[in-house]
């Protein structure tokens, strides 16, 4: 599953900048950076009581953060793995919410998105600091492991249970999205009018900007990541990439990027290099991102037909953009970058 400690998206918006939890109150803007779920997450938001907004904010990430990392040995999603073939383990509504989210998007997109990747991915090292190419044997062990049929969930009783020892799971794919819609929830119960959280690469935005223009969010060039491909004009929505360039390692000359395909256990190779998604909903937006790169253009692009309900720009291996024709007319392709803008037949 994806951790996007890199960042996938840049905001194209000259906005202040202020030390690691430090708050500053300029012209009504109340802006905070932390640190949490592993990267850094920027919060700037306008409006009524919108310091009291970003605090609370804050608290509410860092109270997800302690349920939901499977790096914390105490969080619910720990004691769900360390309980694996033992006994169910109550959850909370988040965790509970989350479950049954990652188990919808499994089959939405008919597997890609398989939250029971995570022993195949600490195979690979991606949870590690040493990473490296395991051999097949292992690989057909770890792959083993991966079968979401085996998490039960108990809605009436609040648990969850992984029936297979030694499996796990990994709410990375699908976390920070999930924590972005509670920010925003935050927000407006404050009366914050206009925001940008940024949590490490997730951009949510909420309203529009003060003057009433829209928010311009740029799509980082996979292959020249100082640069851009492209730009999106948003309002009140998510837009999450995920890109193979973002985390990888080279093993006798060959990349080997973060993003698991559950059907090999290896990385995905469905010629696309990012896939771009918009989405009102930061949880849906979070687990398409992996689901429809790991699918490739043309089942992304089914799924997109399935939906509707979210919009997707998948850049291909051969450079060329693709984009679901409800965000069109919010994206401007950058004429230097080299991509040339395509149409599905």
């Amino acid at each position: 599953m994806k951790k996007k400690i890199g960042i996938a998206l840049a905001m194209v918006l000259a906005l202040t900048s202020c030390s690691l939890n430090h708050i500053l109150q300029k012209e009504e803007m109340a802006h905070i950076q932390i640190f949490a779920m592993d990267t850094f997450m920027d919060l700037k938001a306008w409006g009524e009581n919108g310091q009291e907004a970003v605090l609370q904010a804050e608290q509410e990430i860092n109270a997800l953060e302690r349920k939901l990392s499977n790096t914390i040995a105490e969080s619910e999603i720990s004691a769900i793995n360390q309980n694996a073939a033992k006994q169910a383990v109550p959850i909370s509504d988040d965790t509970l919410y989350l479950l049954k989210e990652a188990k919808e998007m499994y089959d939405f997109t008919q597997g890609a998105f398989d939250i029971t990747i995570f022993p195949v991915a600490e195979a690979w090292g991606f949870t590690k600091d040493i990473k490296k190419v395991p051999d097949e044997q292992t690989l057909a062990q770890k792959l083993h492991l991966v079968d979401m049929e085996k998490l039960q969930i108990d809605e009436t009783n609040k648990t969850a249970f992984l029936q297979e020892e030694e499996m796990a799971i990994d709410l990375g794919g699908i976390a920070k999205g999930y924590t972005s819609d509670k920010v925003n929830e935050i927000f407006e119960k404050n009366g914050v009018t206009s925001a940008v959280i940024s949590l490490g690469g997730n951009v949510s935005v909420l309203g529009t900007k003060e003057d009433g223009s829209k928010w311009k969010v740029a799509i980082q060039d996979p292959l020249h990541t100082e640069g851009y491909a492209g730009v999106l004009y948003v309002e009140d929505t998510s837009v999450v990439t995920s890109g193979g360039y973002q985390r990888f390692f080279e093993e006798n000359g060959k990349k080997y990027h973060h993003i698991i395909d559950p059907k090999t256990g290896r990385p995905a190779e469905a010629g696309l290099l990012s896939v771009t998604i918009v989405c009102k909903n930061g949880t849906k937006a979070d687990a398409l991102s992996t689901s429809l790169f790991i699918a490739g253009l043309e089942k992304g692009w089914e799924m997109w037909k399935a939906s509707q309900d979210f919009g997707a720009v998948f850049i291909t291996e051969e450079k060329e953009i693709y984009v679901t024709s409800n965000i069109a007319d919010d994206f401007e392709i950058d004429v230097n970058a080299g991509y040339t803008l395509c149409s599905m037949p």
